[in-house]
């Protein structure tokens, strides 16, 4: 069905527009740009995609909830923007010499703000025309040829669905801001960003990674059915097998029991009926009998004479010519060279060297630059000769040692092969033209092999192994992503081909030719720019008059691709780093279960020695120990009887006695349910140890201590001075150091240090300091305040005298007053996990952090070899070399102004790849997707080394950044989006292993907490005009009759 569904549109398109009148005025372009879909066919020829596909199609119905959200909260803030910025974009500063023309701002036109004449004040913020060259009034289009405005609903849902992808929205902003000033602006776009851009479009997310993780798990669960029913037939099948050889035996067993001369009989039945049948078959194959008997040759043997055929002879010669004399010592000693071989082949030392050698031999090629030396471009010339040949001959003797077979069944064997035979025709054709071909990038491939090390890392090994796991579902998601690139490259070549010719020049993003608007495509998809692209696709369409109808092209464009199809990469990391996380949680549950049995089996052996040594068949006894006096706590020492596990891991054998038993130390005794049960319903205790080797727990000063500091209201008093704290360092002005403003906050900065210096001395007094558990320095927080309030202290101390003031250091520890919010994270329970989880997300980053830095150093050498020295140009477009750029040339600026004269100069753009070190800044500057399709020109204009640039002079380097943006923006970024996710989820599945309860158990038990009875309001006298009037207000039409007004009043608000 789904193949015959896609032909049948395209063909009826086809047949309406090759049938329709050629003088009917239709515009059929639309109706024909239907065809760019023909390549959809091909999806349902490919099984693999069934994962991907199936889980974006059902996840259609909840999108399509989450689009309704989205398109609600879309309204509500576009009828805002209505109501505050109505026609605020049309005023600019007009020349007061010629009232039709702009005076830009820098190098564009910008809104401003309308003085009154009445009142001669104006906002903060606001953008102020010079009054001695200019005047601010309306009449300008406004910004992006007039489509980024608030005039009527429609333009400002397309104006607010741009904030919603951040893309473009701080110009917006800042055009507000100097129209209105920025006094209230920020009220309006930073809620806008936050529910539209950070809450509402993630929840895309949240729906793909859902459903494709159960469709992943239902076509698991598929496979894992159809291998049972498979395994069942074959069980059937060998019942069969099973059974017939059965009846074969009774046969056999039959024929045994039979006579001598019933078994001639039978033999000479069955004589007569083969003879029977040879004459039969002789008849029809007689030729071919003749050819099977020339075949046929006899070679004598000592035993006899046999008959041998094809590899049968062949094997047979070799034997005989091993068996004699020198050959046969030959073969022996040949054989034992190459087991030898093998055996170094397969030790650590000869595999550490090969991976010293690919890293010499990538530092070599990490080490090009720009301008370098001749004497360094020479011995990398020949080093790289060397390390070929010795590359060479490694792959040589893996392939003699371990034997072909065996050697090409490695994955990362046949990549050295391929890279190998890609230097050495890279070496071939240098010698045969000059110039290299460009394979040798293939070169820093080699740092591939670094992976080898990782089983020995388990972890590493197990998201390794996970992502190739996931090599699948990401090319048939790349197959898809294709797909979609393709069908909108060529519906945007029929809407826009052609047609982006401006004043200023065509754009790099248009349409004109396949491979430029596939480009553009991709660049859409990745979110950068993509807005420019629609103001340049609407204004090539009659601009806001007529194009406005196109920019649903672009929409559909972000949403569908930007928006789905890219967060299935989200959703396919998150799955596949899971199944890391759980393969390396299973290893350490094999290990420590391992561990278990090892120390069962040691207690075991110890209770077996202490039984034989004694003679004893009581059971041992465990001893706890009085406590030493370090620890400075009264204890008695108790006996147990010893039983089997009972001791924990971390228990210390003392020895053994003659009275059969084990001492253990006080620390170790199992806790008492009594005590735990009085530490939690009762108040905190005392530590029972000195605080400062001077305060014992009965000191008068430190019981008053712990009173204050376990005070109900204490916490809560320190959160509100944090808050304050806070504020004031918000509040103070940082261009006017000795405002009166700055000078008062001062004084509040006293209190406020002056407090939390009362707070630390309080926990110090009643904790102690650090030698002891429990101690105030124990814990990591409590040193973050310590810190906070000393260099805060230290800073008032130095602050009055002219040393304090001479000295940066000092001044720059008032600096880290800033850190005190982070003091709210300790006292707020829900805070502290989700700083947690950063915490533990962060220390489980390292792993994908040395995959993505190894990866990031691949492509910056792979872009040296690109790229290096390639980025240069000369300020006169004209000259291309750098001989060429000097002397002067003519700027025109304007048609009515004189050019002005400017000295050429040589320059490079200021994202370049001369060396590694830039080519990695330059390539973390593309994959955060910031300015990245400018390098992107850089690349394809880039022409020689020393040269100036070429329009699209080598497009296909764009091929790249694909690649680039593939592995590192669309997957390696998801992963780590991805382990916060993982973390966040294994940081409640911990805080649920702790009860007894499941995440579903736990949230009905907390619904019927804090679950209310609903109490409805009903007037007593239902005779009474007030019962009438509720019975009204209770109905169903009522509400719909509400709902109703809500929808008018809304569309009342849009009309405006």
């Amino acid at each position: 069905m789904g193949e015959v569904s896609i032909p049948l549109p395209l063909f009826a398109c086809r047949f309406v527009t090759y049938f329709v009148p050629e003088d009917l005025d239709l515009d059929l372009r639309t109706l024909r740009a239907i065809r760019v879909l023909r390549p959809l066919k091909l999806v349902s020829g490919i099984p693999s995609l069934q994962v991907v596909l199936k889980s974006i199609i059902k996840a259609m119905a909840p999108l399509l909830q989450i689009g309704l959200l989205v398109l609600f909260a879309i309204v509500i803030f576009a009828i805002i923007g209505l109501e505050f910025y109505s026609g605020a974009l049309h005023k600019t500063c007009y020349s007061l010499e010629d009232a039709n023309e702009i005076v830009p701002e820098g190098e564009q036109e910008t809104p401003c703000y309308q003085d009154s004449p009445i009142n001669s004040s104006h906002p903060s913020g606001a953008y102020i025309c010079d009054h001695n060259t200019s005047i601010c009034k309306e009449g300008w289009i406004g910004p992006n040829y007039g489509i980024t405005s608030f005039d009527n609903i429609f333009f400002a849902m397309l104006t607010v669905f741009q904030c919603i992808t951040m893309e473009g929205w701080t110009a917006i902003l800042y055009w507000t801001n100097d129209a209105l000033g920025n006094s209230f602006n920020w009220v309006y776009f930073v809620p806008l960003i936050i529910l539209g851009s950070f809450f509402m479009l993630n929840l895309v997310l949240g729906v793909l990674s859902g459903e494709f993780a159960k469709e992943r798990e239902r076509v698991e669960n598929r496979q894992a059915f159809l291998k049972i029913r498979r395994q069942q037939q074959l069980e059937r099948e060998l019942d069969g097998y099973v059974e017939w050889i059965c009846k074969a035996e009774e046969v056999i067993l039959a024929e045994e029991r039979t006579t001598e001369e019933e078994k001639m009989h039978i033999m000479e039945a069955r004589r007569r009926a083969a003879n029977k049948r040879k004459k039969l078959k002789s008849m029809h194959n007689k030729s071919t009998d003749e050819e099977e008997e020339e075949e046929v040759e006899d070679e004598e043997t000592p035993a006899g004479k046999v008959k041998l055929k094809g590899f049968a002879r062949a094997s047979y010669l070799k034997t005989k010519i091993k068996n004699k004399g020198a050959c046969r010592a030959f073969w022996k000693a040949e054989k034992q060279f190459r087991f030898f071989i093998r055996q170094v082949v397969k030790t650590q030392t000869f595999y550490w060297v090969v991976i010293v050698l690919v890293f010499l031999n990538t530092v070599c090629v990490a080490v090009e630059h720009h301008d370098q030396d001749q004497y360094l471009t020479d011995f990398l010339y020949y080093a790289e000769f060397a390390f070929l040949g010795l590359f060479i001959f490694e792959m040589l003797i893996k392939v003699y040692a371990l034997g072909p077979r065996i050697y090409f069944e490695s994955s990362f064997n046949r990549f050295d092969c391929v890279v190998i035979a890609g230097s050495i025709f890279e070496v071939v054709w240098s010698s045969l033209k000059e110039g290299s071909f460009g394979l040798s990038v293939l070169r820093a491939l080699r740092l591939l092999r670094i992976f080898k090390f990782t089983k020995y890392w388990s972890s590493l090994r197990n998201l390794v192994i996970s992502l190739l796991n996931s090599m699948r579902s990401i090319i048939s998601l790349l197959f898809l992503l294709f797909l979609f690139i393709l069908i909108f490259a060529l519906l945007g070549m029929q809407l826009f081909g052609g047609v982006f010719n401006f004043p200023e020049g065509t754009p790099a993003a248009n349409f004109n030719t396949f491979p430029i608007a596939l480009l553009t495509v991709f660049q859409i998809l990745t979110g950068e720019d993509w807005n420019e692209v629609m103001y340049n696709g609407i204004q090539s369409q009659d601009g806001i008059h007529g194009g406005m109808i196109y920019s649903l092209y672009f929409i559909i464009l972000v949403l569908f691709g930007n928006y789905t199809l890219l967060n299935v990469f989200l959703a396919i990391a998150v799955d596949n780093l899971a199944n890391a996380q759980e393969l390396t949680a299973a290893e350490e549950e094999d290990a420590e279960e391992e561990k278990e049995r090892a120390k069962e089996e040691l207690e075991k052996e110890i209770a077996d020695l202490q039984m034989a040594t004694t003679g004893s068949l009581d059971p041992p006894q465990v001893n706890i120990c009085p406590p030493s006096p370090q620890s400075g706590a009264p204890g008695k020492g108790k006996t147990f009887p010893f039983q089997e596990n009972q001791l924990e891991a971390g228990s210390k054998f003392k020895g053994t006695n003659d009275n059969n038993n084990i001492d253990v130390d006080e620390d170790y005794a199992p806790p008492r349910e009594d005590d735990d049960e009085d530490e939690i319903t009762g108040p905190k205790p005392m530590m029972p140890y000195s605080c400062m080797f001077i305060c014992s727990p009965t000191n008068p000063i430190r019981r008053a201590a712990h009173f204050i500091v376990n005070l109900r209201y204490f916490e809560l008093f320190i959160m509100i001075t944090i808050t304050l704290s806070s504020i004031a360092l918000a509040a103070e002005d940082p261009v006017e150091e000795d405002s009166t403003k700055n000078r008062i906050l001062n004084y509040f900065d006293y209190a406020f240090t002056g407090v939390f210096t009362v707070e630390m001395l309080l926990k110090i007094a009643d904790q102690g300091v650090i030698f002891h558990p429990g101690a105030y320095c124990r814990d990591s927080w409590n040193i973050l305040d310590a810190i906070v309030v000393i260099c805060a202290l230290i800073a008032f101390a130095f602050a009055g005298s002219s040393t304090g003031q001479n000295l940066s250091t000092i001044k720059s520890l008032r600096v880290l007053r800033v850190l005190r919010p982070l003091k709210t994270i300790k006292r707020v329970p829900k805070l502290k996990a989700v700083f947690d989880c950063v915490v533990t997300s962060l220390k489980n980053v390292f792993n994908i952090l040395i995959v993505y830095i190894l990866f990031q150093f691949i492509f910056a050498v792979i872009s040296v070899q690109l790229f290096n020295g390639k980025f240069h140009y000369c300020t006169d477009a004209s000259k291309l070399t750098q001989m060429e750029c000097k002397g002067e040339y003519y700027v025109f600026s304007d048609a009515d102004k004189p050019p002005k004269v400017e000295r050429r100069q040589w320059k490079h753009q200021p994202f370049h790849y001369d060396n590694v070190m830039a080519a990695m800044l330059t390539l973390f500057t593309v994959q955060t997707g910031e300015g990245w399709p400018q390098v992107l020109q850089n690349s394809m204009d880039s022409t020689d080394e020393g040269k100036g640039p070429l329009p699209r002079y080598r497009i296909e380097m764009s091929i790249f950044y694909v690649v680039f943006f593939i592995v590192f923006p669309f997957f390696f970024v998801n992963i780590f989006v991805a382990l916060i996710i993982i973390t966040f989820q294994e940081q409640g599945e911990k805080e649920l292993e702790e009860g007894e309860l499941d995440k579903n158990q736990k949230s009905c038990i907390d619904f019927a907490i804090q679950a209310k009875p609903l109490q409805r309001y009903m007037p007593k006298n239902k005779d009474s005009f007030k019962y009438k009037v509720w019975k009204i207000v209770v109905s169903t039409p009522f509400e719909y009759f509400i709902m109703v007004l809500i929808v008018l009043n809304t569309v009342l608000l849009m009309m405006k």
